[in-house]
């Protein structure tokens, strides 16, 4: 192919926040590239159809060798060559097109994470960064027009297009400081590049398709930033209290959401609620009481075919795909949050609430705190009808976003309309 006589390598990336973020991640089989996205990736490692923990293993061992100590191609393509030969991996593509991918993805990615976690600890010095990209023929039209877009490292900008976003993409970022600002004649940008998200339909092997929301210009699977990502955790923390509901709509107010939710392909635009199903509340235990909270922990992941320690990739009814893991239940300081207000009790009716809702709602919702500018992310609001005592409330609604989850229960005296309070935005999926 076009450039393979050009010497590779993986940029030698001696700093221990990029050898971190590789070392970190959990060896995740998985049958397509698809089966993961976007901050996903930041804590699971996968080679695309590698379903062997012993075959995800040795690439691992490979491409660690390569991060850590600046490896180059033509080395990994012959622990390529060693491991398929071993494994009898019967892998997609030509041997140079697919080696060369497995190889950059991970280095570059490591080296992007580490250069963001570098960018944070420094940001007090040098508070900007300028997205550079090789300017020649082969760069992308929207990459090309980003080049020496100059922002502060905190700008929302970087959430979304901290480079690389793409496959083979070839930008970076360069961390700037005042002084650099002024030798170089660099100014910093006044009105950066609008954030426009549309959506794009991924494929499964098993034929099923889910909406991945990308930001215009980067490839499917690119739009996240993973050092940051990797810094906060994939799994998000659990919220003191919910978030608000939306007020009504208003388009024309600063920092309104995106409107394309309104054509997310699939769902069903809800002009008036639909009636409640009128069949008999489906019964859900409690767990035993006085368990140790790994204990808990445990028998929720279990149910979801994961452990302590063992992160599982599930696809909910609507085809939304999350990693499941112990972190859910974790305080920032690592131990674990899960007996308290009798919350344990309602492990079971969490996990019906999100393996088998009622409805899957999703919208946009203001995240931002108190006197601060809105800040809107996509929240998903599993809501299962339950029936277990008459203390423990007869509603489940798990909310989740980017931001963090929360587990509400209605009381058992709930109306319809306490019901139809969680049910705003677009349904996406009706039982």
């Amino acid at each position: 192919m076009a450039g393979e006589a050009v010497p590779v390598s993986a940029t030698p990336v001696h700093f221990t926040e990029a050898i971190d973020y590789f070392r970190s991640k959990v060896n995740l089989p998985t049958n397509s590239w698809s089966d993961l996205m976007h901050q996903a990736h930041t804590r699971a490692f996968t080679v695309a159809g590698a379903t062997s923990d012993a075959l995800l293993a040795d690439f691992r061992q490979a491409l660690d060798r390569a991060i850590s100590a600046g490896g180059r191609l033509e080395t990994f393509r012959a622990d390529f060559d060693r491991i398929v030969a071993q494994h009898g991996w019967a892998y997609h593509g030509s041997r140079n097109w697919r080696s060369r991918l497995i190889f950059e993805m991970n280095t570059r990615m490591a080296y992007s994470s580490g250069r963001w976690q570098q960018a944070q600890r420094l940001k007090a010095t040098r508070p900007y960064a300028r997205y550079v990209d090789v300017h020649d023929a082969r760069t992308r039209p929207e990459h090309y027009a980003w080049h020496d877009i100059i922002l502060p490292i905190d700008h929302p900008w970087w959430k979304t297009h901290w480079p690389p976003n793409g496959w083979n993409c070839r930008c970076h970022a360069q961390t700037l400081s005042e002084r650099d600002l002024k030798r170089f004649g660099l100014k910093v940008t006044l009105e950066p590049p609008a954030i426009e998200m549309e959506p794009r339909e991924v494929r499964a092997p098993d034929g099923t398709a889910e909406t991945v929301w990308t930001p215009k210009g980067i490839d499917t699977g690119f739009g996240y930033n993973p050092g940051d990502s990797w810094l906060r955790g994939v799994t998000p923390a659990e919220l003191r209290k919910p978030l608000p509901p939306p007020a009504p709509p208003n388009p024309s107010a600063p920092g309104a959401p995106p409107s394309q939710l309104d054509a997310v392909p699939g769902s069903t635009p809800i002009p008036q609620l639909p009636p409640l199903p009128s069949t008999p509340l489906p019964p859900v235990s409690k767990l035993p009481a006085g368990l140790a909270e790994e204990d808990y922990v445990r028998a929720f992941l279990r149910e979801f075919g994961g452990d302590i320690g063992q992160p599982v990739l599930w696809r909910d009814p609507s085809g939304t795909r999350t990693v499941i893991t112990d972190e859910l239940f974790r305080n920032y300081d690592g131990t674990f949050k899960v007996a308290k207000k009798g919350r344990e009790n309602l492990l079971l009716a969490l996990v019906a609430a999100l393996k088998d809702p009622d409805e899957i709602w999703l919208g946009w919702i203001d995240a931002a705190l108190s006197g601060q500018p809105p800040h809107y992310v996509l929240q998903r609001r599993y809501v299962r009808r339950f029936d277990m005592d008459e203390r423990s409330g007869r509603v489940a609604v798990f909310e989740w976003t980017s931001k963090g989850w929360y587990v509400t229960r209605l009381a058992p005296s709930a109306s319809s309309a306490d019901f139809d309070q969680a049910r705003y935005g677009v349904l996406l999926y009706r039982r």
